[in-house]
Parts: structure tokens; C-alpha cells; sequence
């Protein structure tokens, strides 16, 4: 179930307004400007001006669907709070996981026009929030604004790198290798020995990472003999740069999270 907020968005500086439904998240209540989101960081403000007239955020549980595969576009989304699971559904009705989105991502793809059909489906995982721009209105400044044209240029060739990197790993790495990179790229950056909570369920990990739930259970066993320690969604890493030298014996180099949040040119996975 979706709810809409009646908060009024700024371009350039954020403004504060009051959460307007039940479960909604506390940073729901307190959008980023357009200029904070990633997509935007370039764009004129005359354009961010125009784009921020009929943007809304919406809320979803846990669940929910954002869009359906095949519907007219109605909007351009952005994830503000939260994780979103892309998908793509056969003609029989099976599922498969495309990739899943993180805050400040776009949800599908941008719209040229107006009579666009989304081509995936999306879903939240877990409460989240999310910032939509009517298609109409996104794609007549696309045609009036070079600097958001060339915004959406970048978004969408940092997809594709991102989903040249996942279809690397499927073919080039095995399970073990896959999930050791995919706990190493959860770390906190400078932090030698890290706790943390999974950001999903292992089903969802597993289906990211293009392998059996058995498979991956059995991969997290192995990771313990590297000092990689879960209690269900809880994880504790006992030595980072042990976990980066077991990635690089299993298969590519990895780098230390300090190495990629000092890369201006690093892209993440979708």
C-alpha cells in the first residue's frame, strides 16, 4: 500500500515537514533537495526548479508493489529510504530479480516520452520511501534541458557498466567467490573488524547472487573458516583485509571499502 505525502520539495536547500502516515519513516518526513540525488547533482536549477513543482513522496510497506510491468509510465522514480526489488515476469508468470535498488537510485528507467510502458516491475523491501516526477512533465524538460539530458545519459550508462559487472560475476565466479565480494562491499569503509545486519533476506541475497538458498547457506559456512561469522541477518566480519585477500585468491582483486570510498569513479553494483 502506498501513501502520498503533502511535503513540498525543494531544488536546492531541504525543508522540513511532518510524517502523514503511520509506519512511514522518519527521513520520509524530511526529503533531500533534488540537488542531493544523485541523478540531479549536475542539472541547472532553472530545470530542478521546474522538476520540483509536482514531485511528490510516496510510502510503501513491505511488499508493495511501486509499478507493474507492462502499465504506462506514469513517473520517474527515485528511492529516497529503503531497498526496491526490480523484476521481470515471463509471459507464464515466473520471476526473475533483475537488481536491487538503494537510496538515491532511479527505479526503471527514465522516460523519453509520455507513452512509454515500463519494461520491469518493482517492489519494496521492507518500509520505504520513494520521490516521484510525472513523466510528462520529466520528458518535456528532457528535451528543453541539455544538462538534465545528459543526466539521464550517465544514470543509464551507469546502469549498464553496473550490469556488466553482474553478469561478469555469474559467469566468471563461483557462489563462494560472489558472496565473498558481496559482504566485503557491505563493509564500513575504514573499520578493520565490522558488525552489521544484512540489508535483506538471505532468499533475496541468494537470487541477487544467481544462486540456490542452499547454495548460499553453504557458502556462508565456508566463509567462516575467513573469519566471516552470521546469526541470521546479523553478520560480524573479523578482518576485513582477510576478507579482501580470500576475494582475491577466489577470483578478481577486490579492493578495501577505504580504497573504493576514496575511487571518485567507483560504480556499484545494481
Amino acid at each position: 500500500m502506498a501513501h502520498s505525502s503533502d511535503i513540498a520539495l525543494s531544488f536546492s536547500a531541504p525543508r522540513k515537514g511532518r510524517a502523514t502516515r503511520r509506519g512511514a519513516r522518519a527521513t520520509a518526513a524530511e526529503p533531500p533537495s533534488l540537488r542531493d540525488l544523485p541523478l540531479f547533482a549536475t542539472v541547472d536549477d532553472a530545470t530542478l526548479a521546474r522538476l520540483s513543482l509536482d514531485a511528490k513522496v510516496e510510502t510503501y510497506e513491505d511488499g508493495a508493489v511501486i509499478f507493474r510491468q507492462g502499465d504506462q509510465v506514469a513517473a520517474i522514480v527515485i528511492l529516497l529510504h529503503g531497498f526496491v526489488k526490480v523484476l521481470r515476469i515471463a509471459s507464464c508468470g515466473d520471476e526473475t530479480l533483475i537488481g536491487i535498488r538503494a537510496d538515491g537510485e532511479t527505479v526503471g528507467e527514465p522516460p523519453m516520452d509520455a507513452n512509454e510502458h515500463y519494461r520491469v516491475s518493482a517492489e519494496a523491501i521492507g518500509p520505504t520511501s520513494v520521490l516521484k516526477i510525472p513523466a510528462a512533465r520529466f520528458a518535456r524538460l528532457m528535451k528543453e534541458s541539455q544538462s538534465l539530458c545528459a543526466a539521464v545519459v550517465k544514470d543509464s550508462k551507469d546502469k549498464i557498466a553496473a550490469l556488466v559487472g553482474e553478469i561478469e560475476s555469474l559467469k566468471a565466479q563461483n557462489a563462494d567467490q560472489r558472496l565473498a565480494h558481496f559482504i566485503l562491499s557491505l563493509c564500513p569503509p575504514g573499520e578493520e573488524q565490522c558488525r552489521f545486519r544484512l540489508p535483506y533476506d538471505k532468499r533475496l541475497i541468494a537470487a541477487r547472487l544467481g544462486v540456490k538458498q542452499e547454495t548460499l547457506s553453504r557458502a556462508f559456512a565456508k566463509l567462516r573458516e575467513h573469519g566471516v561469522r552470521t546469526e541470521t541477518r546479523d553478520v560480524l566480519v573479523e578482518s576485513v583485509s582477510r576478507l579482501a585477500e580470500q576475494c582475491e585468491q577466489l577470483g578478481r582483486p577486490a579492493r578495501l571499502p577505504s580504497e573504493r570510498a576514496d575511487d571518485p569513479d567507483r560504480e556499484d553494483a545494481a
